[in-house]
């Protein structure tokens, strides 16, 4: 098992945030693709942007394992306007090519806040958003690991529909929480469907609230009995609130996940 966070979580200097991670025990760092209006100025949108992250990746050691598409919760698959639908497909062809020259295989396609899946019509738009980006993904060695709102059972009806091995999901244990669904659960079920692609570690409370780890509502004695009953081997990734003492901070938070996956 692994152990990553986001870069964000740094704030904008992405270089600082490729020295301190291993500083503080990391072994990876998730990139973002969050901004809407000028996209083109994230890293990973351009040839040279990539080069730079690989570069900062090579010479300090550390992994990156995903791409977060934060963007996509204001303008993604599920939009009602179809120009935003259409720009979402265009877009994700040209991330899914920047992040596999960034030896990126993971992007989290998230459907939150304006793009919640939260009606029949919205899911069949973003299985057809989804359904045009797939193939390319698969060509490229990249997969579209989907994070949201709905259930596991709703995930695995969406990842049937579009009918590609270069789709999954990435759960996230607070947002379960946070949802009242039965995350432990639903871990070992998309598990045992083999969709289960990458793991969001934070800490929610039932009122939404992102807190340190071990302050909110998460059980983790049955997350991480589920993540060790699957034999899960991939990437744990820190979404934890974001702090003006990382190295302190995130250390501890670090500590408290890597003690209970007896690392």
């Amino acid at each position: 098992m692994k152990y990553g966070i986001g870069a964000a979580r740094f704030g904008d200097n992405i270089e600082e945030a490729f020295r301190l991670a291993p500083e503080i025990g990391f072994d990876g760092l998730e990139i973002p693709f969050n901004r809407v209006e000028d996209h083109e100025e994230e890293f990973i949108w351009s040839r040279d942007g990539v080069e730079k992250l690989r570069a900062w990746a090579e010479g300090y050691g550390v992994e990156m394992p995903s791409c977060v598409a934060g963007r996509y919760n204001k303008r993604g698959f599920p939009d009602d306007d179809r120009q935003v639908r259409k720009e979402a497909e265009v877009l994700m062809v040209h991330l899914i090519d920047m992040c596999a020259e960034a030896g990126i295989h993971t992007i989290l396609t998230p459907f939150f806040g304006d793009q919640v899946l939260d009606d029949e019509e919205r899911i069949e738009r973003a299985i057809d958003g989804l359904k045009q980006c797939a193939p390319h993904a698969e060509s490229r060695g990249v997969t579209l690991a989907l994070e949201g709102t709905v259930d596991a059972e709703t995930w695995l009806r969406i990842i049937e529909a579009i009918d590609s091995r270069a789709v999954g999901v990435y759960y996230d244990v607070g947002n379960a929480a946070r949802y009242r669904l039965d995350g432990p659960e639903e871990l070992r079920v998309l598990s045992e469907e083999r969709v289960l692609e990458q793991i969001h570690i934070k800490d929610m409370t039932l009122d939404h609230r992102n807190m340190p780890l071990g302050e909110g509502d998460v059980d983790w004695y049955a997350v991480v009995g589920a993540i060790n009953q699957i034999e899960y081997d991939g990437y744990l990734v820190l979404e934890t609130p974001m702090s003006e003492n990382p190295c302190e901070d995130y250390a501890a938070w670090l500590e408290f996940i890597k003690s209970r996956t007896g690392e």
